[in-house]
């Protein structure tokens, strides 16, 4: 094994990582399908939304300069033509004349306002039905103009934006069916460690764990879209890490290589070893953090990235949260993680970037908060349930930085 050099800070780590990756390239989706994607070029509306000028409300079309004169005093009676409903021709409004019409319903030709049905006095005669005005009403009062929400041929959203549920009705209003976005990075999960059992019924004497890594990454990871596959479990040997590794160097299937377990300094941590000869380039071996010291990241020598998280579960949860996400982002053009800057209940620990479970809440100065009285040791993962964010305490500035549990896109 290579002579192990400094571990780098987080922030020199996280720098390594975006240049060691590239963005992915895009592919074409319907937008209908696009929730959750990033756009890899701008997407422009196919229509003007709205189509048409249209009523804003259930109400009466009509012509403004029919009721300049109107006063409560000195109403002015307009005859009622045929209603327009939603979805219908609208014809044209002669002068002096009125039509009942409803919400989204095209305006009848020389209309240019609405009057709000509630306000609206119908008379009824011999001679039919009358709308009574009792006062003027505003030129394009109640009127959705055409291409008011976005004009044909507009963008409507930008490259590198996350497609969200909203922006899924918008590209639909908008006539836009499909979307060029990022692809999503692809990864492939490996848990090491000779104790693991798959579930409780595998558990075969005192010495057998649970894998919880396992699931918790492979959750997180699907909870953000992006594709993941579970290669299985290796054993610690060096028989079963050669196996695995060349199963795993082999399969074209994915951008991001993810281990759990396995690298650290005992006898039984045999990752290191097996990735060094089969050619990988160690980019590093430990960051300056707590937990997930013994993080390491790799290039393999398809220039793929190889992550071999910590075994410990909050160690390996803090390793894929902020440095695998670091080179999903990365993947798909996204900038690094902005971070909320807040007080807390923390110390600072020369040399070592911590990142503490926290509780967000509100001083009495109202200021943000994290508080962080909770279990901080890093094989204690229930204590990671009962938070919701992370504070990052840098070892040499004054200040704490807050991020979300779970990562975002």
């Amino acid at each position: 094994m290579a002579e192990r050099r400094p571990r780098p800070s987080v922030d020199a780590a996280l720098d390594m990582i975006e240049r060691m990756v590239s963005p992915l390239g895009s592919e074409t989706v319907a937008a209908a399908d696009a929730l959750g994607r990033i756009t890899a070029e701008p997407a422009i509306a196919a229509l003007d939304v709205p189509r048409f000028a249209a009523s804003a409300m259930d109400g009466f079309a009509v012509r403004s300069v029919d009721v300049l004169a109107a006063t409560q005093e000195f109403p002015v009676d307009l005859p009622l033509g045929a209603p327009v409903p939603a979805g219908s021709a609208a014809g044209a409004l002669a002068a002096g004349h009125a039509v009942p019409i409803s919400t989204g319903a095209p305006l009848p030709e020389g209309a240019d306002a609405v009057l709000v049905r509630e306000l609206g006095e119908i008379v009824r005669s011999e001679e039919g039905a009358r709308l009574r005005v009792r006062g003027a009403i505003d030129k394009w009062r109640n009127v959705r103009t055409r291409g008011e929400d976005m004009a044909r041929g507009g963008q409507l959203i930008g490259a590198g934006h996350l497609i969200t549920a909203d922006a899924i009705g918008a590209l639909a209003a908008c006539g836009i069916e499909r979307l060029a976005v990022r692809r999503m990075p692809r990864i492939v999960l490996v848990s090491s460690g000779s104790e693991l059992a798959a579930s409780s019924a595998a558990l075969s004497g005192e010495a057998k764990v649970i894998d919880s890594n396992a699931p918790m990454i492979l959750a997180t990871a699907r909870s953000l879209g992006l594709p993941v596959r579970f290669q299985g479990r290796m054993a610690d040997t060096h028989a079963a890490v050669t196996a695995m590794l060349d199963t795993v160097f082999a399969s074209g299937d994915a951008d991001i290589v993810i281990s759990t377990g396995g690298v650290s300094v005992g006898d039984f941590d045999l990752v290191r070893a097996g990735l060094e000869a089969r050619g990988a380039t160690l980019c590093f071996h430990g960051v300056q953090m707590r937990p997930g010291k013994p993080l390491l990241f790799a290039k393999l020598p398809d220039g793929r990235p190889y992550f071999g998280l910590p075994g410990n579960p909050v160690a390996a949860f803090v390793a894929f949260r902020f440095f695998v996400m670091a080179a999903v982002r990365r993947m798909l053009g996204l900038p690094r993680e902005a971070a909320e800057l807040v007080s807390a209940n923390a110390e600072p620990r020369e040399g070592t970037t911590l990142f503490l479970r926290g509780r967000r809440m509100l001083d009495a100065e109202g200021r943000v908060r994290i508080d962080t009285g909770l279990d901080q040791r890093s094989h204690v993962l229930s204590s990671v349930v009962h938070a919701d964010h992370w504070l990052r305490v840098s070892p040499d500035a004054p200040r704490f930085l807050a991020y979300p549990k779970l990562p975002l896109l």
